[in-house]
């Protein structure tokens, strides 16, 4: 058990030592002098160490402002960047769900219900194609215009011989194909545009 008494004793005896000690203690009479010494070799004068408004001088405004420009694109890049590359993934995460034309579906009913997945890959990449139309020239813009063009009369044609003949499962994967080709014809042109 702890003891919360106090001696007394003791007590008194630490006050009287307590006592005895000096109230202040001086230090020697030439270590000011010293101290002067030294601050004074180092070239420096007291009174000119530092401004005290040192952020105002032009030098000093003119880096912040640098650093302000460099930070601010620094920033936009990366969001740009990810932005860009979250809109290429989802793009490629629509393409993943886009079936394989070998598998695809035996009837129009089921074609009709894929067709929505070839339609948002195609949305997406094409969204994704358009932010980084900059990187591509005006030839392979014109070109894979054109291309999309073919394609588009193709998937027409198939869709109107369907509507002749919705049994016909020929066509049924010429229209699955026309989309499939349509996807990559996409998709790469927007590697490329990235590379």
């Amino acid at each position: 058990m702890k003891d919360d008494t106090i001696d007394e004793a003791k007590l008194r005896d630490l006050m009287n030592e307590l006592s005895a000690l000096p109230t202040s203690i001086e230090p020697p009479a030439d270590a000011w002098a010293k101290i002067r010494a030294e601050i004074g070799a180092t070239g420096k004068p007291e009174a000119q160490s530092l401004s005290p408004r040192f952020w105002q001088r032009p030098v000093f405004l003119a880096a912040a402002a640098l650093l302000l420009v460099a930070g601010s694109s620094v920033v936009t890049a990366i969001a740009i960047n990810r932005r860009g590359a979250s809109v290429a993934r989802e793009a490629e995460r629509q393409i993943a769900t886009v079936p394989d034309t070998n598998t695809g579906p035996a009837s129009l009913a089921q074609f009709t219900v894929v067709e929505s997945d070839y339609l948002r890959a195609v949305n997406d990449l094409s969204a994704t194609l358009e932010s980084e139309r900059d990187s591509l020239s005006p030839e392979t813009i014109a070109k894979l215009r054109a291309s999309i063009k073919i394609i588009d009369a193709a998937i027409l044609e198939a869709r109107n011989a369907l509507a002749a003949d919705p049994a016909n499962k020929m066509l049924i994967q010429m229209l699955a194909k026309s989309y499939e080709q349509k996807v990559d014809l996409l998709k790469r042109t927007t590697e490329m545009a990235r590379s």
